[in-house]
């Protein structure tokens, strides 16, 4: 067997290097004088425990996500951000979320934030009855709109109604809404206006014989 050029000195850098967290390819960039090829440090420091930003993250995250209440989803997203520095206001990068998500043991669990952990299933029954009535209404209110403005398209007025609520628009609901005074000032322009068509009064004539 050939003996290895690497001298003891030179492992016990790269050793340390790897503890640290430096890639392979930029180990091999330090020590390739010294005899370090990208093969032996796949072979020689596979398990050298990496003590980077993901170990020291998860040091954080385990016993956290792994109480009896889990961790909430906001609370786990804001410390991956703060370890890796990733702005509050932007995404974080899909290969560290999943990374984040594959180290967690399996019995962590990452808590929905509208969710109370004492009344999981009365909280999660308080959300769809809300819910139920949030849809009523705003169909409600669409057939109104589009009562209204009958060249109007429902799929489209109840989406751009949901839209303003929770934001649709890649760049957020303030650009959204731009967008669409925009869209207005442009027609107003182009076409005449004119006040919107009043819908009919309805009698309701059951509603009446049971006031007599």
């Amino acid at each position: 067997m050939a003996k290895s050029k690497v001298t003891e000195e030179t492992r016990t850098r790269a050793v340390q290097l790897r503890s640290e967290g430096t890639s392979y390819l930029d180990i091999v960039v330090k020590l390739a004088s010294q005899g370090i090829t990208e093969n032996w440090c796949k072979r020689n420091l596979s398990t050298v425990k990496v003590f980077d930003t993901h170990y020291f993250l998860m040091e954080e995250l385990i016993p956290l996500a792994t109480r009896p209440e889990g961790i909430p989803r906001i609370e786990f997203r804001a410390k991956i951000k703060s370890a890796y520095g990733v702005l509050s206001n932007s995404s974080i990068p899909a290969a560290i979320d999943k990374k984040t998500r594959r180290a967690l043991p399996d019995d962590a669990f990452i808590r929905p934030d509208w969710m109370e952990p004492e009344s999981a299933r009365a909280s999660h029954l308080e959300i769809v009855h809300s819910a139920t009535i949030l849809a009523d209404r705003l169909e409600e209110m669409v057939a109104e709109f589009c009562c209204r403005y009958p060249t109007a398209s429902t799929w489209h007025v109840r989406q751009e109604i949901l839209s303003h609520i929770v934001g649709s628009h890649p760049a957020g609901p303030l650009v959204q809404g731009k967008r669409m005074s925009d869209a207005v000032e442009t027609m107003e322009d182009r076409v005449p206006q004119k006040p919107p068509v009043e819908p009919a009064f309805m009698i309701d004539d059951e509603f009446e014989r049971f006031c007599i």
